[in-house]
């Protein structure tokens, strides 16, 4: 049991539930430290959330966003377990930031609570929610994969396009991030491998053309070069499009756009 963490997740504000997850504790021995440090916990009527509920509006998405993009910097190794730390640390940087953006005040009706956050760690982690990039404005945004249709939470809505405008040179040519089409490299290597058709292995993993052929190159790339790719690029649309602007892509560096 770990009573030194208990006692800051206990000041932070976390439910019972998650603190019992991290430290071992029982209900009674999170309640009876709770008395002890003079804190009164939040409420905590039913079960926690999930990711999905979470998002259901494109406010609570921004927000969570904002959150995840800190989280992601912060902890270890978000798809493998869930870093309270990480999440304590990340919320706080949020707050500052959601704060900032309103001259100091907060939206309570729109603020990510602390529980919440955490919510949306935990199921990166399970992988019901992931992160896409906005093909127009370029930034990062969770979206649950149970919702199919998502939309930029900042651009949706307040977007308004020139009606002679091409869209053809900035049509997205995936919604995967670079961590997903890296891991579906690996996957489309093997399945190579194992003799399936180009055609079979794109109806497998849903993959189009594009896609597949990004991945293709990808296979390439050993371990440090694949590392780079994700330090260096956020997009996935963006590292589909180097990819496939040349030949010389797997040889020469790929530059971040």
């Amino acid at each position: 049991m770990d009573e030194s963490l208990a006692k800051t997740l206990v000041h932070v504000g976390f439910r019972s539930a998650i603190i019992r997850i991290h430290t071992g504790m029982t209900r009674k021995q999170v309640t009876s430290l709770r008395k002890r440090e003079g804190i009164v916990g939040p409420s905590e009527s039913g079960p926690l959330p999930n990711a999905e509920s979470l998002l259901a509006k494109k406010e609570a998405t921004l927000e969570a966003s904002l959150f995840m993009l800190a989280y992601l910097i912060t902890a270890k190794a978000p798809r493998s377990e869930i870093d309270v730390d990480a999440v304590m640390a990340a919320h706080s940087q949020y707050y500052d930031c959601h704060a900032a953006l309103r001259n100091g005040q907060l939206d309570l009706e729109n603020v990510l609570e602390i529980d919440d956050a955490w919510v949306i760690a935990r199921d990166y982690r399970s992988k019901e929610v992931t992160m896409r990039s906005c093909s127009t404005c370029h930034i990062e945004f969770v979206v649950s994969i149970n919702r199919p249709k998502h939309c930029c939470p900042l651009c949706e809505g307040v977007q308004v396009r020139d009606r002679f405008h091409c869209d053809f040179a900035d049509r997205s040519l995936t919604h995967k991030t670079p961590a997903e089409l890296i891991e579906m490299s690996s996957k489309v290597s093997q399945w190579i491998n194992w003799g399936y058709s180009v055609e079979e292995i794109k109806a497998e993993y849903e993959l189009t053309d594009k896609e597949f052929a990004a991945c293709k190159k990808l296979q390439s790339f050993g371990p440090a070069k694949l590392q780079d790719i994700l330090n260096r690029y956020a997009s996935g649309d963006r590292l589909v499009k180097a990819l496939l602007s040349g030949t010389r892509t797997q040889t020469a560096p790929l530059r971040a756009r």
